[in-house]
């Protein structure tokens, strides 16, 4: 069975420490698409729709901010995670049920991968703080990221690089924030590659179904 797997960039050193798996094609999506969920929407039907000569087309991202609402395969199975980002395929092991996962309120969630665009918080601030002071530099931050006590940063088998780990609590210190770091999982991440798709954690599609946002539900599950 040939499957293709569409991937967030976000996870794809982890998936590469997983390789070779079998049967399975890959591509990934650039982080830069989560800034702009609609903009994401029409790169994942566009990928779909060049994917239509595999029988599955598995989707490893959340509903991602409502960017996988309303996406649909035209001849292949589509299976997604039931889960809202990927904060909860980070957390999760292979036997948990990754919706239960409830993030902390006030925490800012990084990661090896989140650091290829999150970085750019240290950049849009130092280039503020060039140009117009510290003041307004610190406005920027309040404005768009007020409310964060915490900064966790998740560590999972994609051993990140000294700099990573410095960015990130340069990032803690622009927010002034706790600092941590906590064990991240895999297994749920290798479920998503090669199953099993249990109705619990992921939702699957016949062919000309398409994705809703009701699909994400703890309810959606059928008994």
């Amino acid at each position: 069975m040939r499957i293709k797997v569409i991937a967030c960039e976000v996870m794809q050193a982890e998936i590469e420490n997983l390789m070779p798996i079998p049967d399975r094609d890959f591509e990934f999506v650039s982080m830069d698409f989560h800034l702009y969920p609609q903009k994401l929407k029409v790169e994942l039907q566009r990928l779909i729709d060049a994917s239509q000569n595999y029988q599955k087309i598995i989707l490893a991202f959340g509903l991602c901010g409502g960017s996988a609402n309303g996406l649909i395969s035209k001849t292949s199975e589509l299976i997604i995670p039931r889960v809202h980002d990927c904060i909860s395929i980070f957390m999760c092991s292979d036997t948990c049920r990754a919706f239960d996962f409830q993030k902390e309120m006030g925490t800012f969630y990084l990661s090896n991968g989140w650091m290829i665009t999150e970085k750019s918080i240290l950049s849009d601030y130092q280039r503020i703080y060039d140009r117009f002071g510290e003041k307004k530099a610190r406005r920027m931050l309040e404005n768009m990221y007020d409310g964060y006590k915490k900064v966790l940063f998740i560590e999972t088998s994609a051993e990140p690089k000294d700099m990573v780990i410095e960015q990130s609590r340069e990032i803690a210190k622009l927010f002034e924030a706790e600092y941590q770091t906590v064990k991240g999982e895999i297994g749920f991440i290798e479920r998503i590659i090669t199953g099993p798709w249990d109705e619990d954690n992921f939702i699957t599609l016949l062919p000309m179904q398409e994705i809703s946002d009701a699909d994400f539900s703890k309810n959606a599950r059928s008994a």
